[in-house]
């Protein structure tokens, strides 16, 4: 939910204002929006607890998001501008279902 009313937030200064979730390669789940991009530097500070980009940000919403999925064994990331999930060229999070450190070794 944070992600979401984060897009909404980030899409006031945008013209053209869309939010896209999707769902790709069997396991990730998309949440894309067309208004400002995440910079490559922060693409990992976003998540750190009390870190925000917001005037009067708390720096928690990213932080909790991350923390619970990575509870039930999924991860949270923003992709690069440059990814070929990021098709909107704003900000782009992935949530993995399946992501590589969770997979069984045999």
């Amino acid at each position: 939910m944070n992600i979401i009313h984060n897009a909404i937030y980030w899409l006031k200064s945008s013209e053209n204002k869309q939010i896209v979730l999707d769902f790709v390669e069997g396991t990730k789940i998309l949440i894309i929006n067309s208004g400002k991009p995440i910079d490559d530097f922060y693409l990992e500070d976003i998540f750190k607890l009390f870190y925000s980009q917001k005037p009067n940000g708390r720096g928690i919403g990213l932080y909790i998001a991350k923390e619970t999925l990575m509870e039930v064994g999924y991860d949270l990331f923003a992709a690069s501008n440059k990814s070929d999930y990021n098709r909107l060229q704003g900000a782009c999070f992935v949530i993995d279902t399946m992501p590589r450190n969770s997979l069984k070794k045999e």
